[in-house]
């Protein structure tokens, strides 16, 4: 079979999984080429030749814009066997099973998609039109073969310069279930390692283009512990420039408090972490582990390690307040963080896909109004129109933002005079300035596609949500 493999977003990086597939099949004598959105604009010109598609899905922005794709693929090339792989490949299935997609491989995809493209498009025996398959993989150093060049993603910025970057994965799924998540949907508490020689022979092939910093982009780096020690150990030996960056949840930071100055002198300069919000009740909802007053301790142990935090956020629920909003402010203020955050972390929304664990929990149920096909997502309201008012006016300004690249300090000191404004409140004037480390990509893995975005893909949009259903 002659392959192709199309990315429409992995969060401005070089696509890891396009790049990690391509060797499998390619070891098993499929002829593939590559194709990633997020920087190439669609040509159906691309098609010519091919014998089959196969559309990566690793996050609902990528799941929503892949939908639009096919259908065009479908148009013009209606023989064309077609599939979905990744962890959103089985979301609103019934709206992509015979229609725009004639196979479906979720979770750990590797396997079940060569066989698929092996035997021509053909459905997998064993397993059906649809395979969710958890278990081991042996993967192969990823090929970058064919992709695009790193100077035309995301970079690092820092210390006055922009650094060229990549990422690579070193594990899949998670050993934790925070209820919002859509990673235990499909591994339900599980996780599964990339081998050391796979991982360490992609950053030798990054750090051989050029590339100077590098994003682990497991779920959280600390599932297993000394399987990521080692592995950055190892990079740090063979590249004693690369600094990295990795994802922690809030209690890893705190349960293994001890390895974080090693780990700073291995070259991790800051660690993105989901805080999400700091209402201790909607933590607990969300099961996520941890506290406001474990943040608060969490940022201490970075600080003091020498990395730098970066939380993510996730302030819009059903029940926010605009004194929510204002609470999560002062935060921000009291200890240093406009610096590290992004335009729209303040202007995400809760995503609740199909499948999701949070459908059931009484504190959503009464806000619940019916499942969306078309966004892939169940619509709910908020409880308190001057929240939806506020919601509407932060992610206008964040996705605008975004469009016209808006320099971030001032978006970030317009969105937080609204929040002050909306909630009746005067916030003391304090500077937002860029004084941390940061990758220029500021969207989102789970937030809807912006109009450039579905453009690439000649999807048309509108004013869409910022919503997510965030991975940490």
């Amino acid at each position: 079979m002659r392959l192709l493999l199309i990315s429409t977003y992995e969060l401005g990086r070089q696509p890891v999984h396009l790049a990690s597939p391509a060797a499998s099949l390619s070891a098993a004598g499929v002829e593939v080429s590559l194709l990633d959105l997020a920087v190439d604009e669609w040509d159906p010109r691309a098609l010519e030749g091919m014998e089959g598609v196969a559309i990566s899905v690793p996050m609902h922005t990528a799941m929503r814009l892949a939908v639009s794709l096919a259908r065009e693929i479908r148009r013009v090339r209606p023989d064309l066997p077609i599939a979905f792989y990744g962890l959103y490949a089985g979301v609103g299935r019934e709206q992509t099973l015979g229609m725009v997609a004639d196979a479906l491989f979720v979770g750990e995809y590797e396997p079940g998609l060569v066989a698929w493209a092996t035997t021509g498009g053909a459905a997998v025996p064993e397993h059906g039109p649809i395979s969710v398959y958890v278990g081991g993989s042996a993967f192969r150093v990823p090929d970058r073969t064919g992709l695009p060049e790193h100077d035309r993603y995301a970079r690092l910025e820092w210390e006055g310069e922009a650094r060229l970057a990549g990422a690579v994965e070193a594990s899949h799924g998670c050993r934790h279930r925070c209820r919002h998540c859509p990673i235990p949907v499909v591994y339900d508490g599980r996780m599964r390692v990339v081998g050391h020689e796979a991982v360490l022979g992609d950053i030798d092939r990054l750090v051989s283009e050029g590339v100077r910093h590098v994003t682990f982009a497991d779920p959280d780096f600390l599932n297993a512990p000394r399987h990521s020690l080692d592995l950055v150990r190892a990079a740090h030996a063979a590249h004693p420039d690369l600094t990295f960056d990795v994802t922690v949840k809030v209690e890893h930071v705190l349960e293994h408090d001890g390895v974080w100055e090693e780990l700073a002198g291995l070259g991790v300069l800051f660690v993105v972490s989901a805080f999400e919000s700091t209402d201790d009740r909607t933590l607990e909802i969300l099961d996520k582990g941890h506290t406001v007053g474990d943040m608060i301790r969490a940022l201490a142990v970075l600080r003091s390690a020498g990395i730098h935090p970066r939380p993510t956020w996730l302030p819009f629920f059903p029940w926010t307040t605009p004194a929510d909003m204002v609470e999560l402010a002062r935060f921000l203020d009291a200890y240093e963080l406009w610096a590290a955050t992004d335009p729209v972390q303040l202007a995400i929304k809760l995503l609740v896909p199909e499948g999701s664990l949070m459908v059931g929990h009484p504190a959503l149920v009464p806000h619940l109004i019916s499942y969306q096909p078309e966004t892939l997502t169940w619509a709910w309201r908020f409880a308190h129109d001057s929240t939806r008012r506020l919601h509407e006016d932060l992610e206008s300004i964040a996705a605008d933002a975004s469009d016209c690249g808006a320099e971030g300090a001032e978006t970030l000191a317009t969105m937080r005079d609204l929040i002050g404004s909306m909630a009746g409140v005067e916030l003391p004037a304090i500077s937002v300035a860029r004084t941390a480390p940061r990758l220029t990509e500021s969207w989102f893995c789970c937030a809807e596609p912006t109009s450039n975005q579905g453009a690439a893909v000649g999807l048309t949009l509108g004013r869409v949500p910022v919503t997510s259903n965030r991975a940490v």
